[in-house]
């Protein structure tokens, strides 16, 4: 596992292939706003791994910055910072 920029720890790309099982694991035992996070995660990974960032995103740092937004609604924020972290291939906080 290495860590990016932010000092936060990425995922070996060469694990995802188990990362979905990880995943589906934490959310099945988890409160429901951290079961959230983990989907939007899983969701993150998704897009990552299927080569969606390179393709769709033209300023990495949009990711980050719509993050930040507050919607009001907990949930709806804890699956976007999961889907974001996702993107950025790091390993979801707080995960096995």
């Amino acid at each position: 596992m290495e860590t990016d920029r932010s000092g936060e720890d990425e995922v070996d790309p060469t694990k995802y292939d188990t990362l979905p099982d990880i995943i589906d694991e934490n959310i099945n035992t988890s409160e429901p706003k951290r079961a959230e996070y983990f989907r939007g995660s899983l969701r993150g990974v998704h897009f990552r791994v299927h080569g969606g960032l390179e393709e769709t995103t033209r300023n990495p740092d949009r990711l980050d910055n719509g993050s930040d937004i507050d919607s009001g609604d907990h949930y709806i924020d804890a699956f976007g910072g999961g889907y974001r972290n996702g993107c950025k291939g790091l390993k979801p906080k707080g995960g096995s």
